[in-house]
């Protein structure tokens, strides 16, 4: 009884030194096998714990990425624990499925909406404000979302129309469609903004909006100028 403890202690310590001595490149490799459509930069520290420069996946690059091996996380599949610098700050479990997906929990992330949309490609147009994404997972693969379950907020926003900074906060609950993004608005906030926006994967985006800020209000008067008087004198309509 006493050799068979032994031997298991002796097997559990040589994985141990074996993952501790490791080199990160390893996981880099592993990586870009299991994820082709996924760009990795170069790679320090050990596989239980290391750095990446740059990675891009789905037109997103990310920066200033750590991990940490978490070995309890290989039962639900995330064993990467993953912090995150640029062009948004956040944590989350990651692991590789199977069929090359890309397996996302518990995602926490805060940043700026304008730096998010620059990463992403798509245009700021002068808008910014302060932004926070809670995933509960995320399934996704080169060819888009599988699925998803979380929210987004929009707490805070600027720009140079008059009462834009009046919208904010606003939430949205996140889904997939069709390999599409779908980001399902709430109306509970101060301009009663509600619809639904999707997502592609190349970027494209397409839905609607509508806005209904009280009467007299300046992003009611800011509204009309631009878009003109609402046909039932209180929705503005943005299709996008």
């Amino acid at each position: 009884m006493k050799r068979s403890v032994w031997i298991i202690l002796g097997i559990a310590f040589f994985l141990v030194c074996l993952v501790v001595a490791t080199p990160a490149w390893i996981v880099r490799d592993i990586i870009v096998k299991q994820q082709p459509a996924m760009a990795v930069g170069n790679v320090t520290g050990r596989v239980w714990r290391g750095e990446l420069d740059v990675v891009q996946f789905q037109g997103i690059t990310l920066s200033g990425i750590r991990w940490t091996l978490n070995p309890l996380g290989l039962i639900s599949g995330v064993p990467l624990a993953i912090a995150v610098n640029e062009p948004v700050q956040g944590e989350g479990d990651v692991g590789i499925g199977s069929e090359q997906t890309l397996q996302l929990r518990n995602v926490n992330v805060e940043g700026q909406l304008a730096r998010l949309l620059n990463a992403m490609n798509f245009p700021s147009m002068g808008f910014d404000g302060g932004i926070s994404l809670a995933l509960q997972e995320a399934t996704v693969n080169a060819t888009g979302c599988i699925s998803i379950v979380g929210t987004m907020t929009l707490n805070a926003l600027s720009g140079d129309i008059e009462g834009v900074d009046s919208i904010a906060p606003v939430t949205a609950s996140l889904s997939c469609e069709n390999k599409r993004i779908v980001l399902a608005i709430d109306e509970n906030n101060a301009a009663k903004v509600r619809g639904t926006v999707r997502i592609s994967v190349n970027g494209q985006m397409n839905g609607q909006l509508m806005l209904s800020p009280a009467p007299a209000t300046p992003l009611f008067n800011s509204l009309t100028q631009f878009m003109g008087r609402p046909a039932n004198g209180k929705d503005f309509i943005l299709r996008l």
